[in-house]
């Protein structure tokens, strides 16, 4: 159902609103209290009038007993009885009484209205084409007021097609436009909502640039008419800066929704934007802000926050704020967060704390790269029995991007326990698989030392095993 539909009082006005000011087109003999029953209410943009310099149009006068025949068409209609109500103009249409083209107008107007009440999109369409196709024997106003619902009543249809008919989507579209070019030719004054409404347009059809140029222009009359500038318009204009890589005025357009809107998605976006303009500093400030302003909520913000943190060379304010979401229960217990506040225990240089971290990580891991990680805190902390044994399952797991910077951990744990025939057999699988790359050139010189260092050392201690028979 179409959010029109959602508010009946709401679709009642907009029908009201493209009614005939009848008492300027009545008989002079017609009584004043049936004449204000049928007096329209205000357009919700009352300055988009007919244009005032032209001379009013003149129309066929409606005759008393049309008038009277739509005045309980009315009644019924505002009184919820749409069915009782379709007979009667139905009858009109199909009577022999001649009725003039403005007489026509007011007919199709209520079937239109009575139709979108009964949720028939395509006679609500035709009866409001009806309407305009009696022109010029209707008032501007009326004509004016039913372009702009046909209006509305397209760009429906074309959102309701876009996806399964992109094809048909697309003339509903351009008789969008169309209607609202046409519009816009027959008032005084064209209002910002109207260059939103194109706008909106052209981006579902990715027409990003003219888009733009109408987002702009309301933009600039909301402004000139001293309003505050909509959230949803800024929004629209920030996805459309975006889709075209024009970061610098997502920027600034970021800056003053955080201003005016506060809100997480908005501070999210703005720090987004100062990254792909390259300016860390100010997205570490940004997010900074968020968090003082309590408007982190999510993972990804608290994982984005503590990874920049460490970016920007303070793991140890990362390891904090990281920590405390995960206490809290904010965010997930995953590999990646829990690699990312192992880094930063790491980075921090407190080895004590990233070490069971970095075991947790390790054991839900899919991959061998966080027990990689580990063995080299191991291997600091001289427990090369755990650097052996986390090394060994990093390279059974797999998914390393340099395996051989793992295995040179694992020869390296294993001299230190001086289990030399299984250090120098890891070297010279090392050096053997090293020597197929220009890239692992540095690993084959330094499996080749260690050959050559733990040789050395087997035979130093043999010798020094003799003297101390």
């Amino acid at each position: 159902m179409h959010a029109f539909r959602q508010e009946p009082k709401l679709a009642r006005a907009l029908w009201i609103a493209t009614a005939v000011v009848l008492a300027s087109h009545w008989h002079p003999t017609a009584p004043d209290g049936q004449i204000t029953h049928f007096l329209p209410l205000a357009h919700a943009e009352q300055g988009e009038s007919a244009k005032s310099s032209k001379k009013p149009r003149q129309v066929p006068h409606m005759q008393e007993p049309t008038y009277r025949r739509l005045g309980e068409v009315q009644e019924l209609i505002e009184e919820d009885k749409p069915q009782e109500a379709l007979p009667i103009l139905m009858q009109m249409l199909e009577s022999k009484r001649r009725y003039n083209n403005n007489e026509k107008g007011q007919v199709h107007r209520m079937l239109a209205f009575i139709y979108h009440e009964l949720e028939d999109d395509a006679k609500t369409i035709h009866h409001f084409e009806q309407v305009i196709a009696q022109v010029p024997d209707i008032t501007e106003g009326l004509e004016n007021a039913t372009l702009e619902i046909l209006a509305r009543l397209y760009f429906q249809e074309a959102m309701k097609h876009q996806e399964d008919a992109p094809a048909q989507a697309k003339v509903w579209f351009q008789k969008t436009l169309d209607t609202l070019n046409d519009w816009m030719t027959k008032v005084d004054e064209v209002g910002p909502d109207t260059h939103q409404f194109i706008a909106n347009v052209h981006y579902h059809q990715g027409e990003y640039s003219q888009a733009i140029e109408h987002m702009e222009i309301a933009v600039r009359l909301a402004q000139e008419r001293g309003d505050k500038v909509k959230e949803p318009w800024w929004s629209l204009l920030v996805a459309l800066y975006a889709e075209q890589d024009n970061w610098h005025r997502v920027v600034e357009i970021g800056e003053i929704l955080v201003k005016d809107y506060p809100s997480r998605s908005n501070w999210m976006t703005l720090a987004s934007a100062y990254g792909e303009t390259d300016q860390p500093a100010k997205q570490l400030w940004t997010l900074e802000a968020a968090h003082v302003g309590g408007f982190l909520e999510t993972e990804t913000d608290y994982y984005t926050y503590a990874g920049l943190l460490l970016q920007n060379e303070m793991p140890n304010r990362a390891s904090k704020y990281l920590q405390q979401s995960l206490d809290a229960e904010l965010v997930e217990r995953s590999v990646k967060n829990l690699r990312l506040l192992g880094q930063a225990y790491h980075v921090g240089r407190d080895v004590d704390e990233a070490i069971p971290v970095l075991e947790e990580a390790g054991k839900l891991a899919e991959d061998g790269a966080t027990l990689a990680r580990l063995a080299g805190l191991y291997m600091q902390r001289d427990e090369y029995e755990k650097c052996v044994d986390a090394a060994q399952k990093a390279l059974d797991k797999g998914g390393l991007r340099r395996p051989l910077s793992a295995k040179v951990m694992l020869g390296t744990c294993t001299f230190q326990l001086h289990r030399f025939s299984d250090a120098a057999e890891t070297f010279r699988d090392i050096r053997r698989e090293a020597r197929n790359s220009e890239d692992t050139k540095n690993e084959a010189l330094l499996a080749r030392d260690w050959l050559t260092y733990i040789e050395s050392e087997r035979r130093r201690l043999t010798e020094l095993a003799k003297f101390d028979r």
